[in-house]
């Protein structure tokens, strides 16, 4: 029988349940993820499969061998010179043979993203698209707390902002690491059959922050006379200028994202499924859910903080659907540990049955004010565990 079964909590939605007194200790769950990606300034030093950090050496093993590059070289008509994959690297061919077993057909596709990411990477535009002030019509408007409309008013947005692929900005390696994300689950949607790793619309039981992100970042003070609204009818020029810098920027990202799957790269694959509406989908739903790969701490390090400490390097993210039951607390009863690919759930202390099984989302070591603050900016959500609910007391 399983330890733990996904109820309905109250003011929290759904969340992990002990069906029993679980001892401190006790492995509760171990998720396998949908979708990884490495940090980009630790890719020669971590294994793209297990995470092995090799720090400060490069990992040995290439995603491509030198003959495997003469065939892609022939297939997709590129120079072998200029066909590299020197951000994927295997700690062992026995990895290498794990990746490409469990991803099948995914393999070559994946190849050729990341080879199409590389390329728009470095021949990319990065002068910023400005926006110049407008001032809506609000004859006919609607309700921004209004779940259907909004979301209704955003895709009209979307459709017309990123028709072009023609919105640019900035792009660090922050932003490559993101893509190659997408890209894996993407690929992942469109190869769903495949038994050896979680289902794509496993990933869409998650919660889509996309409405909650643009009300946070909406500056609704620029409008005081339309508190609270949006106009029904807009225009390009006018839905660029409303639309929050940290919206734009995502769009941006997906313009840079759908320019590399799909123009022309002589015989390289490309991938014509490629959609905002896809986007967004895994975009806004990653964002409060994937999970950081650290550096492996040693026991008393794991026990104490789940693995995480100042002194271990963040190697990647993860998407583990299974795992996105565990609500956040700040005085956590489960840690997470990472075991190569898989994340283990361990009670931190006797969990009773009928309790909620919960983990931290990142550092609680700040004061009350600094964690709220962190978890609402990052997970959209004002804690009220029972250690801020005491600690905001004491501060009253």
């Amino acid at each position: 029988m399983s330890l733990l079964e996904i109820s309905v909590l109250p003011g929290k939605g759904r969340g992990y349940r002990a069906t029993s007194d679980i001892p401190v200790g006790t492995v509760l769950h171990v998720s396998e993820p949908l979708a990884t990606t490495l940090s980009q300034e630790w890719t020669p030093e971590t294994c793209l499969w297990c995470f092995d950090f090799a720090y400060p050496k490069k990992q040995k093993t290439k995603a491509v061998t030198e003959q495997e590059k003469l065939a892609l070289s022939t297939q997709w008509s590129v120079a072998p010179k200029h066909l590299s994959f020197k951000d994927m690297l295997f700690c062992s061919d026995t990895c290498k043979s794990s990746c490409q077993t469990s991803l099948q057909s995914e393999w070559l596709p994946t190849l050729a993203m990341h080879y199409r990411l590389d390329c728009e990477f470095k021949n990319t535009c990065n002068l910023p698209t400005v926006a110049a002030p407008i001032e809506p019509e609000f004859s006919k408007h609607i309700d921004l707390n209004n779940d259907e409309a909004l979301s209704t008013w955003l895709n009209h947005a979307w459709t017309c902002l990123t028709e072009h692929l023609d919105i640019h900005r900035d792009f660090d390696h922050t932003d490559m690491s993101m893509s190659r994300l997408i890209a894996a689950c993407i690929l992942r949607s469109q190869n769903s059959q495949h038994a050896n790793l979680p289902p794509f619309h496993d990933l869409l039981v998650i919660q889509n922050n996309e409405l909650s992100h643009f009300r946070t970042h909406f500056n609704a003070s620029l409008y005081p006379n339309h508190p609270q609204q949006l106009p029904l009818h807009c225009t390009k020029e006018v839905y660029l200028s409303m639309m929050p810098d940290e919206v734009l920027d995502v769009m941006a990202l997906y313009c840079f994202f759908a320019r590399a799957m799909t123009k022309p790269l002589h015989k390289v694959p490309v991938n014509a499924g490629i959609t905002h509406d896809l986007f967004r989908s895994i975009f806004f739903r990653e964002r409060a859910n994937s999970f950081g790969l650290w550096e492996m701490g040693n026991d008393e390090v794991a026990n104490a903080t789940g693995g995480v400490s100042d002194d271990l390097e963040l190697l990647g993210f993860g998407i583990y659907p299974s795992a996105v039951y565990f609500n956040h607390s700040c005085d956590a009863n489960v840690i997470k540990v990472r075991d190569g690919r898989s994340m283990k759930f361990i009670s931190r202390r006797m969990i009773d049955e009928g309790e909620e099984a919960c983990i931290s989302y990142g550092s609680v070591d700040e004061d009350v004010r600094g964690r709220r603050q962190r978890l609402l900016e990052n997970y959209h959500f004002v804690c009220q565990c029972t250690r801020c609910i005491q600690e905001d007391l004491i501060i009253r």
